[in-house]
Order: C-alpha cells, then structure tokens, then sequence
C-alpha cells in the first residue's frame, strides 16, 4: 500500500518527490501483480540517522539517508522491484507523520482516564490551537534528540502538558521552562542558575536534562514509561511508596493500579489523549498546523560574552522571536568567561556567524571608560558598577589587582536584567514620549493613546498611578509591546513569614500593585496558605 500523501503540505514540502516515489512503485506493481511494495515509515528511518551512513537534508528539504558511490542504483535499473532503492530511508516530511510513527505508549483501548481528557480537549479547539503553534519552534528539536534516545515519541508532546510548550511559563512552585524543572532538580542535573542565566529555561540544556532524567526513571521503574512519566510528576519517592503499598496487599503495580495526588492521576491520560487525537486527527475532527520535519532554528556557539541587543539588531529578527527562542538569559548580556548558544530561526545566523569570526571579541560588549581615584580598589569599582571583579580583571588584560591614580579602565556594561528588551531592530518605531499635565492621570493618558495604565506603569516603572506635574512618560514603543508579552499570570501560595514587601522583592513587582491586583489593603494581614494573583515579567525572575 503507498503512503497517503499529508493534506495538509505547507510551501516547503515536496510533493513533487513524494508524488514521483509513488508513480514508479504504481507502475511496477502493475508489471509484477505478486510483487509488494512496502514503504516503511517507521521509528527504523529515524534511527537511520544515526548510523556510519549518515543522514543528510537535500536542497529539496527531504531527509534522506545518504549512500556511499558503491550503492548508488544503476539509473537504468533504479526502479525495478527486485532492485528498488529502499524507500523506507526517506523520513516522513510531516513532522506529526514522524510523531505518529515513533509512538508506542498510546493505548488502542484507552482508559476512562484517558478518554475524559481527550473529550476536553475535544471540547476547548483555541487551547490545541494555542499550544500546537507554541510547539513550532520547538518540537522538531525535540523529537530529534528523543528519536536519537530510543525513547517514545509521545514524549515530545510532553512540554504541551507540562507549560503548553511555554519557553517562560512560571509556576507556584518556582518550576520553570519547557519541561518544568524546580531549582532544587534543575541544580542534580547540572542545570546552572545565577543572576546571568537559568538552563532551567535553556532549550538545548533543559531537553538534553529532561531526557537524561525521564531515562534514568524508566530504568528505576523497571523499563515501565508510565511510572516514569508519574514520577516526572509527583516524584520517584512518592510513586515507590505507592507501589510497596499496592504490593504488600497483592494489587496490581502499574500506573492504573497505584495511588497517585490528582495532579498525577490526570497527568499521564493529559499526554495519552494529546497522542491520541494526534494519531488520529480526522476521526476526531481536529487540525493539526502544518509543520515541516525540519529544523526551525540554527544553533550558533558563542566563546566569548556578547551583547544580546546587537545580536537581535544583526540578526534582523523581531526581538520576540529571539526572546523565545533564548529564554535562558536574564540580563542584556550572555554570562561572562562561560561558552554559551544562541539559537536563531533557520537563514538568520550568518551576520552573527561573520561578525564572530572577523571582530575582536572584546568589542562584542558596550563599554565605558573610567579613571581611577585616590582610594579606589578593583573590587570596589566592580562592586559599584555590579560586575564581577574577575570579569573586569579580564577585560582590562589586568596582571594584578594593584591600580594607578588615573589609570583608565574599560567597564563594560553590567546588562540589568530585561536591559535588552530596550533594543530594536534597524528602522522599528522609536519611542513616543509625553509631558504629563495639569489634570492628567494614568486613565486618561492611557485612553489618549490608546494603550493601558498597566503597561504605561510596568513601561515607566511606576510604582503607583500617582503622576507629577511635567513627568515625561513614555507612552508608545516597539520595547515595551515586547515585554508585555513576557507578563505571566501566577497563581501565589502565600507561606509563613511571608509579608507583602518580601514577595514583591521576590517577584520585582511593586506592592502597590499586589494590593491592586488582589483588592487588599496594604495593611492587609497574610495567611499561610492564602493565594494571591500576580503578573511577573518571566524574565526578571
């Protein structure tokens, strides 16, 4: 049987391939009626990547397994059925056919379980459509790396469930990411966290951590992906707990036998009714967007420190396209004496790639220059513009920390967190800025411009809607659309001790706005336990 040509194709596929492969095998199956033709799109064409033969993407976009000189087929002979080129190297060109062919948790007869999550997703169409075009950037890498394992294809669904493939979704309990890693798990698998950067959030390093730890729980659950996959959730210790209990009372031990919290019990029928609607997108009435098996972003290693505004302005792409695909950074700058990767959609990273290899790296940060007084001492002048002592150590080609009155320092700029959310590519808007006067507010300042008081208050840092005679605001900027988009809706567990000043310092917001959000006093008592509603900027956290 040929394949079913994919309905949905976007302008990158080729059909014309696909549509010359099954001509050929038509016209030799009606020579030979005994003859079969299978074309096996399969997990096996994934695993063909990996081997000596090695897998390359021809200019047409298929990837193909590439043959040595002695296996090229005689032109003259190239589609006779007993010497046909094996038609099983060529990789599906629909990613979801390549999910579809490397599933193998998803169930034929489904648990109730699995059936009522799939009924909701049936029943919310804008959720699937959300998350599926979250996915984009992402979910090739994904399977790559997962395919590459050996592991279940369905684990690529895996981020939809855990932040709806949100690169800065944030939860209560601190876990951040893709794949929802809490500081304590991201620390046990190297993932490192300081004010420059957060792997937690690094796609390259948070998947490369998610499949070493769903691997190293299915081998301490007895090869048993659902276990795995319930630990992932709720912790090994509580799922081996629930199984010596199961045990001891001669009951069964799999995922659907053992007690599990809620949030679990639903979270291994969330990603199983995810892979079922997608196993099976016309019985179930639902469209899948058009994405091809092929990357979305290149990957360019950086050696030294760079400046993330000039990459975003090099680059040529909307400075929310880099910031999703670069979550990971906290400040304007990549961390100092650290090699790190920036991630750039697919036809973007040359300029990047150019001005590495023909620039001194020390050009690669903005700088100032500052003289040395009477008294100064290296620590002291790192300490007061906030950066690291041997960062300026370095910069400055420094032998010793002995300084000389007017010896004149480079300082390179510290990167404050957000600080490159203020650049914007050549040509892009630049600010509008307004003079408050006599009788206006927040209100009517923003219904003049058409925006909102909270974006005019998180883009001027107002700490309330108080406004002084002659203030200057910004009211309009292609910086500030930008970083509403990174504002997330968190949900926060008030905890003993806890006081409005300390969780306004803990999320850089204002207690102003606390008291705002949540229609409270700022004399209000807090209750361990109690929950607040906040709006964090994802990435200043």
């Amino acid at each position: 049987m040929l394949p079913e040509v994919p309905k949905a194709l976007s302008k990158r596929l080729v059909l014309p391939l696909y549509i010359a492969l099954a001509s050929v095998s038509c016209a030799q199956l009606s020579k030979q009626d005994s003859a079969v033709v299978l074309i096996e799109e399969t997990s096996n064409a994934v695993a063909a990547q990996n081997t000596d033969d090695q897998a390359q993407l021809t200019e047409t976009g298929v990837l193909v397994k590439h043959l040595k000189q002695s296996e090229v087929p005689n032109p003259a002979e190239a589609y006779n059925i007993a010497q046909a080129p094996d038609l099983s190297a060529v990789l599906p060109i629909d990613l979801w056919q390549r999910l579809r062919d490397g599933f193998a948790l998803t169930p034929e007869s489904m648990p109730a379980s699995v059936t009522k999550q799939r009924d909701w997703y049936l029943r919310n169409p804008s959720y699937l459509k959300t998350v599926f075009g979250r996915a984009e950037p992402f979910i090739f890498y994904v399977t790559e790396q997962l395919a590459a394992a050996g592991m279940p294809l369905e684990l690529a669904l895996l981020p939809i469930v855990e932040s709806t493939y949100d690169p800065l979704a944030y939860s209560h309990s601190h876990a951040v990411g893709l794949w929802q890693f809490i500081p304590s798990t991201g620390a046990s698998l190297g993932l490192r966290r300081d004010r420059w950067y957060d792997g937690r959030r690094d796609v390259i390093d948070s998947t490369d951590a998610a499949i070493t730890y769903l691997t190293r729980l299915h081998r301490r659950f007895d090869s048993d992906w659902l276990l795995a996959l319930a630990a992932y959730n709720s912790g090994q210790g509580n799922v081996s707990k629930s199984i010596r209990r199961n045990r001891k009372a001669n009951r069964g031990t799999d995922f659907w036998s053992i007690k599990l919290p809620r949030e679990t019990r639903n979270y291994v029928p969330q990603l199983l009714a995810l892979a079922t609607l997608i196993r099976d997108p016309e019985k179930y009435n639902i469209e899948l967007p058009a994405i091809v098996n092929q990357p979305y972003f290149e990957i360019v290693e950086i050696n030294s420190q760079v400046d993330l505004g000039s990459v975003v302005e090099l680059s040529g792409i909307e400075l929310a396209d880099f910031t999703r695909l670069n979550p990971a950074f906290r400040r304007a700058l990549t961390p100092p004496q650290t090699t790190h990767n920036l991630l750039l959609p697919v036809g973007t990273a040359q300029p990047l790639r150019d001005m590495l290899a023909t620039t001194d790296p020390k050009t690669w940060v903005p700088h100032t220059e500052y003289a040395v007084a009477s008294g100064d001492t290296l620590s002291e002048i790192a300490a007061h513009f906030d950066i690291p002592t041997a960062w300026l150590r370095e910069r400055n080609s420094l032998k010793t920390d002995r300084l000389q009155i007017n010896q004149v320092l480079l300082i390179p700029h510290s990167g404050s967190t957000g600080s490159y959310l203020t650049s914007s590519k050549p040509g892009a808007k630049e600010p509008n800025y307004y003079t408050v006067r006599s009788g206006d507010s927040l209100w009517s300042i923003a219904k003049k411009f058409n925006t909102s008081i909270k974006r005019l208050r998180e883009t001027n840092k107002l700490s309330s809607n108080t406004l002084q005679l002659n203030d200057r605001l910004v009211v309009g900027s292609k910086a500030a659309e930008v970083e509403s988009e990174h504002v997330r809706k968190l949900s926060y567990r008030v905890r003993r001790g806890d006081s409005l000043s300390l969780i306004a310092n803990r999320f850089d917001v204002a207690v102003s706005d606390i008291t705002r959000w949540n229609k409270i006093g700022r004399s209000a008592l807090l209750q361990p336990g109690q929950r607040l509603t906040l709006f964090i900027n994802a990435l200043k956290i």
